[in-house]
């Protein structure tokens, strides 16, 4: 690995934390609960509640990470727009069972069909997403709808995939999950509009440091979306090996972004300059995405570790949307 490359991904301006502390109680009885998984959403950095309901969790940045305090029989809370500097008095409300609904349209196809096709969406039909391996598989439920031909998925727990490839048990909570076809099949080419997934990940390393692994994730990470808006934070597209095209043409940074000068710390708001572009990189081979950004007239904002908001607003095409679990490193990778 190149000094340059190293120095990108470790390199420390200024040490400025978002830390997390709290309280975490039952919402109808005031009791505080042990044991509440706490952890920033996408990353591998969580933590548990003690006897007494705290918790303290901290990332060396600030960021726009998604704060998410989950614990069984209660409902989740995803806390946005984390103060930097607040004690957080936390209420989870018990969850109540129901039943399943009950649906009144056929669903042609055996379980085994939708598995197959729900593993090579969610995990990826790359090397990574091959090697991944859902543990509870049992625990998924799949139904395809033939009123619109979607393929949906959910799980009353956390998805468990044990991914040796990139060296991660990773702990996948489904909000939303659905597969558009075409048609009433389930083939894949050419009948696929777009998959939508949302939910929670949290990342568990498994590697004990091999260096085999490591060498995956760094060739998994350079090209990836995460990599490229880490770039943009840094303003240093061209020395990251992207290369940005407009109707053909060269852009640099400055034609593609503009830094606004309320940014503060590790948060920078920047505005787009258009909405439609290519992008290149010089080190992967037939590697080529495409950027739509929905509304230009936004302000958008970045943090150092690649997240960024309004993130439905961005959308990546070609070679970053074939990223899926299996090719997911969490947002913390090289800090």
């Amino acid at each position: 690995m190149k000094l340059s490359v190293v120095l990108f991904l470790f390199f420390i301006l200024q040490i400025q934390s978002q830390e997390a502390q709290g309280v975490i109680f039952d919402a109808k009885t005031n009791e505080p609960i042990f044991g509440v998984s706490v952890y920033y959403d996408g990353s591998s950095v969580g933590t548990m509640t003690d006897e007494d309901g705290s918790f303290r969790i901290e990332l060396p940045y600030q960021n726009r990470a998604v704060l998410v305090v989950s614990h069984l029989g209660y409902v989740t809370k995803k806390i946005v727009n984390l103060p930097s500097s607040t004690t957080l008095k936390i209420a989870l409300e018990e969850e109540i069972e129901s039943l399943d609904e009950v649906v009144l349209t056929s669903d042609p196809f055996s379980r085994k069909e939708k598995l197959e096709v729900f593993k090579l969406e969610f995990l990826g039909d790359t090397r990574g997403g091959r090697a991944c391996e859902i543990v509870n598989e049992e625990d998924i439920h799949l139904y395809f709808n033939s009123q619109d031909n979607t393929l949906l998925a959910s799980c009353d727990k956390p998805v468990v995939i044990q991914n040796e490839y990139l060296g991660y048990r990773i702990h996948f909570y489904i909000d939303e999950f659905k597969i558009f076809f075409k048609t009433k099949s389930l083939k894949r080419t050419d009948n696929i509009y777009h998959t939508l997934f949302d939910g929670t990940t949290r990342f568990y390393d498994i590697s004990n440091g091999d260096p085999r692994t490591e060498s995956r994730r760094e060739r998994i990470y350079f090209g990836s979306p995460r990599h490229f808006i880490r770039a943009c934070w840094y303003g240093d597209l061209e020395n990251q090996n992207f290369r940005l095209k407009k109707k053909y043409k060269d852009v640099g940074i400055t034609d593609f972004m503009e830094n606004q000068k309320d940014s503060v710390g590790d948060l920078k708001k920047v505005h787009f300059l258009g909405n439609q572009y290519v992008i290149y990189h010089r080190k992967r081979s037939n590697y080529r995405s495409t950027l739509t950004i929905n509304q230009i007239d936004t302000t958008y904002v970045l943090d150092r570790y690649g997240n960024y908001a309004p993130f439905e607003n961005l959308v990546f095409g070609g070679h970053m949307s074939t990223y899926r679990i299996g090719d997911m490193l969490p947002m913390d990778y090289g800090f």
